[in-house]
């Protein structure tokens, strides 16, 4: 799927000590790209690490060819546990490892070594 990615806003966040970007994604001819993909192409544009590298949100504008996001990067695991919420980590999981969480989650058994942060 061939698809561009434009950084419309970024903005740091020292307090928090992550950059929140504003971006848009452009895919003539072709459906909105999987979040994953996302993902990585904003990590390699900002040379960041891919498991810190969050979607929030991507909003699609019905009969266009493109679409707004946000995105968060963090510069390490421990704040990006605390900020983001359980639902969003999960959601920038791959479908396999998403539904093993569930499913652990359901049983009351351990799952947080399956966010695979360092």
């Amino acid at each position: 799927m061939s698809f561009n990615i434009e950084i419309l806003e970024e903005k740091i966040n020292p307090l928090i000590d992550r950059t929140e970007l504003k971006f848009r994604i452009d895919h003539f001819s072709a459906g909105t790209p999987n979040k994953l993909d996302v993902k990585k192409k904003i990590a390699a544009l900002k040379n960041a690490n891919e498991k810190y590298t969050i979607i929030r949100k991507i909003k699609t504008h019905f009969g266009s060819s493109y679409d707004v996001g946000l995105a968060n990067i963090y510069k390490n695991a421990k704040e990006l546990q605390f900020y983001e919420p359980f639902h969003i980590q999960v959601r920038n999981l791959p479908k396999d490892t998403r539904e093993e969480i569930y499913k652990l989650k359901k049983r009351k058994e351990p799952f947080n070594h399956l966010f695979e942060y360092d």
